[in-house]
């Protein structure tokens, strides 16, 4: 009769259309972390670059676009940047040195410095902006806007994704990602 009880229960376990919680399982990322690493990073207002001219050190400097999408490199002007990689922006400040004649060979690198902030609003400590971390999740952001009041919603909290129209938000979780310029929204609860 045991043997039956076994032979029965491995039949239902077969026919369990969840797999089964494995470390594996558990340890892959969701597709909205995936796609955050995977894109590539675009310049947009907020972002702090660096620009390394080595043909001419009094060149360098950092710069942190402006509201409009601009830097405004020394002797290369205003220049829109936002929207652009980082490789993007290399390439049209080595056009612009060699075409307006002040670097015969531009060799210089464009670094991004630090990303722009993310923001957090409603029921948390400290709602605010605060700076990008890379790999950060909506437990981790609200940690750092001083985690949630007595009357914060875990249930209903939403995210803007940065780009995205205003109205356009998504429910998220607490293991949800956070990207940079992202607005998470943690409302009141319902009593």
């Amino acid at each position: 009769m045991p043997a039956l009880g076994l032979v029965l229960s491995l039949g239902l376990v077969a026919c369990d259309p969840q797999p089964p919680m494995t470390a594996n399982t558990l340890q892959q990322p969701s597709q909205v972390t995936q796609t955050i690493r995977m894109a590539e990073y675009r310049v947009a207002p907020g972002d702090r670059l660096r620009v390394v001219v080595l043909s001419d050190p009094e060149l360098s400097g950092e710069y942190e676009v402006d509201s409009a999408g601009l830097i405004s490199p020394r002797m290369a002007g205003r220049v829109p940047v936002v929207g652009m990689t980082t490789a993007e922006i290399e390439e049209m400040l080595r056009t612009r040195y060699r075409t307006d004649g002040l670097l015969r060979v531009a060799r210089l690198s464009v670094d991004l410095v630090a990303r722009r902030p993310f923001y957090v609003l409603g029921e948390v400590g400290r709602p605010g902006s605060f700076p990008f971390v890379s790999g950060i999740n909506v437990a981790q952001a609200v940690a750092i806007a001083g985690g949630f009041s007595r009357r914060a919603s875990k249930t209903r909290m939403t995210i803007q994704r940065f780009n995205q129209t205003i109205g356009m938000e998504e429910t998220v979780t607490e293991d949800s990602p956070v990207g940079p310029g992202d607005i998470l929204r943690v409302p009141e609860r319902w009593f």
